[in-house]
This record gives C-alpha cells, structure tokens and sequence, in this order.
C-alpha cells in the first residue's frame, strides 16, 4: 500500500489491496512537500525519511481508489496491517496515525 503525493500535491493510495508494505511516496518534492499535501492528516515521525499519516486518510483514500472494493475483506486486512504496525510500534500514540517510510520519486 503506497500513499502518493504527485508533483501537482495530489494525494492518493496505489495498491489498497497490498497489507504487507505501507509507504509514502512523493514524486518531484520532499517531506515538506508530502506533509502539505497531507495537511492535517499527517505529521512529523521522530526519523526524518518517516511521517505519520492518518489512518482515517488512508481509509477515504481507500475508498476512493477501489470503491465498493472496500468491505468487510478489505477492513479485516486493514485492520491486520494496524494491529502489526502498533506492535511494531509504527502508530502514533493514540492509534490514529500510522507511521510511513518516505520515498522520494524524481
């Protein structure tokens, strides 16, 4: 699952259906790019090539990208990949976020 900022700071989510991998990729702009197109639904991570990213944003990009695609299959997956990614301690603190390498693309 990859959430991309386009060089116009558009945001969407490629691969909705991949539960294995979770990144952000901007393409022609840097972290401050992908944290202003992002606006209130990400944040800074501690590690500079990391940000944190809404797991709500993710959800409505979802829907978006597949659709009607997004059932109860779709959520199970999801909700697999967050409970992962909190134990591995990629979640903010209160569960809201979840916490994206970042991939600069030129």
């Amino acid at each position: 699952m990859h959430v991309t900022v386009d060089a116009a700071g558009a945001v969407t989510l490629d691969e909705p259906g991949d539960f294995t991998a979770f990144d952000l990729r901007v393409f022609g702009g840097s972290r401050d790019t992908a944290l202003e197109a992002l606006g209130d639904d990400g944040s800074e991570a501690p590690e500079d090539d990391h940000v944190f990213v809404a797991v709500d944003r993710v959800r409505s990009l979802a829907r978006i990208a597949l659709g009607d695609g997004v059932d109860f299959a779709w959520e199970s997956g999801f909700t697999g990949m967050l409970e992962y990614a909190g134990s591995k301690g990629w979640m903010n603190d209160d569960g809201s976020c979840i916490k994206a390498h970042l991939v600069a693309n030129d």
